[in-house]
């Protein structure tokens, strides 16, 4: 998670000090979490890993390290990543992962000056930022794309029944996004909407967690059945989104 701080005075910038205290998140140094988390990813991103494990990833605001190690114990050699809270960067070199930074990433365009990437991931950040900044973050992103490059998002979807426990369940959440508002925050940010997708994050890994999800499904349709032709279409309390830079 990324969010410029002016001031540690202020709540937000309080809470990403102190962010793995405060939220007891299991990370992948646990076996067992590392496991459960690995299996999510597996699910969740298989369609979209790039088959090439020698292209340049970089992973922003990556938290306690969790997808770069599941990258790289699945062969990815050519990673990047960094994250604005100092002990997220210290747990990520305790797993190994030396190469990780603290860095703003509400200043990408700044981080190692012109280089860029085949793959971006941004996952867990967009809320994080507030409103008026996004659209900067999205064009930011692009820049530091190659041509054909691809961004990864993962963001909480406000067209879920769990929106709003999801959109005020954290301190630091800023703003929130449908599968629509999405789709218009990259149009805004210059990727084409031929080359966006945009689906559920189906991340299961258990058959009591499959179940979960067929009642999820039920339970939209039953909630929404009354919107009509604009309902949303994607039940599941994360969206995920795939845009290439044309």
């Amino acid at each position: 998670m990324s969010l410029k701080i002016t001031s540690t005075r202020n709540t937000t910038g309080e809470i990403y000090e102190r962010y793995n205290e405060i939220s007891c998140r299991p990370t992948v140094k646990d076996h067992k979490a590392k496991e459960k988390i690995c299996k999510s990813f597996q699910r969740s991103l298989k369609h979209w890993l790039p088959i090439d494990r020698s292209l340049k990833i970089l992973d922003v605001a990556c938290g306690e390290g969790a997808l770069l190690t599941f990258l790289k114990e699945k062969g990815y050699k050519n990673l990047s990543g960094f994250d604005i809270s100092e002990q997220n960067v210290a747990i990520c070199h305790e797993l190994g992962l030396t190469f990780v930074q603290k860095f703003n990433a509400e200043q990408l365009n700044k981080f190692r000056d012109v280089e860029k990437y085949d793959v971006i991931f941004a996952l867990d950040i967009l809320e994080h930022l507030p409103k008026q900044s996004a659209n900067k973050f999205i064009k930011q992103i692009r820049e530091k794309l190659k041509p054909n490059g691809c961004l990864v998002i993962q963001t909480p979807n406000m067209g879920s029944i769990f929106s709003c426990l999801c959109r005020y369940n954290d301190l630091t959440h800023e703003f929130g996004v449908t599968e629509h508002s999405l789709l218009h925050l990259l149009l805004l940010g210059g990727f084409d909407a031929n080359k966006v997708e945009i689906k559920p994050q189906w991340s299961a890994s258990t058959v009591l967690g499959r179940f979960k999800e067929t009642y999820l499904c039920l339970l939209h349709q039953l909630i929404f059945i009354a919107e009509g032709a604009g309902r949303p279409r994607i039940p599941t309390k994360n969206l995920m989104a795939r845009a290439y830079r044309s």
